[in-house]
């Protein structure tokens, strides 16, 4: 296997990792809350984190590869332990910002490993660029309405009812992203 295709394959490993952490934290949190635009808007994310967990694990079959551990695995297990059972918006909030600030070094070959598989997807796979950066403009989506949510929280905005939907442009690139390659017949029998 080349270099480029062994980075792409390694860096999508581990944004599937990263994403499928997230959606388990982000759903217990939902389970315990009780403001429910708060809840909603955990499980948005948390629906958003275990589909791109999906779709990077397909991506990678589709390399010719299987998932498979990654390097953020001991540490996302430390992460969840610690704070699944958080209680509070801005407690949740605050406790993964600081194990992210506490482990960050722990965490920088994996990093490395997300930067290198991107780059590499940038300089050698379109197909697998475009993919990791819809799924990136999808993650500031969600990163966005927790940082805004914490301001609200912690009082620095006013209270809104805002939740973390995607735009309708991320929406229909979602949906062109899943035709067929435009030229060959279709596969439907049925309207043959």
């Amino acid at each position: 296997m080349d270099t480029s295709r062994a980075e792409i394959l390694e860096g999508l490993n581990v944004f599937r990792a990263l994403e499928a952490w997230g959606a388990t934290l982000y759903a217990a949190w939902a389970a315990e809350e009780l403001d429910p635009r708060l809840r909603v808007g955990h499980l948005i994310i948390a629906e958003r984190e275990a589909n791109h967990a999906r779709l990077l694990a397909e991506r990678i079959r589709a390399l010719g590869s299987e998932p498979g551990p990654a390097c953020v695995d001991v540490i996302l297990v430390e992460h969840l332990a610690e704070l699944r059972d958080l209680q509070g918006f801005v407690a949740q909030l605050d406790g993964l910002r600081r194990v992210t600030a506490r482990d960050k070094a722990r965490m920088a070959g994996c990093q490395q490993a997300l930067d290198r598989g991107l780059e590499a997807a940038k300089n050698s796979d379109a197909e697998t660029y475009a993919f990791l950066m819809r799924l990136y403009s999808e993650e500031r989506v969600s990163g966005g309405w927790y940082r805004h949510t914490y301001g609200e929280m912690s009082g620095k905005y006013p209270r809104s009812d805002a939740l973390p939907v995607l735009s309708s442009e991320q929406v229909v690139r979602r949906a062109e992203s899943t035709r067929g390659t435009s030229g060959e017949p279709g596969a439907c029998s049925a309207v043959a």
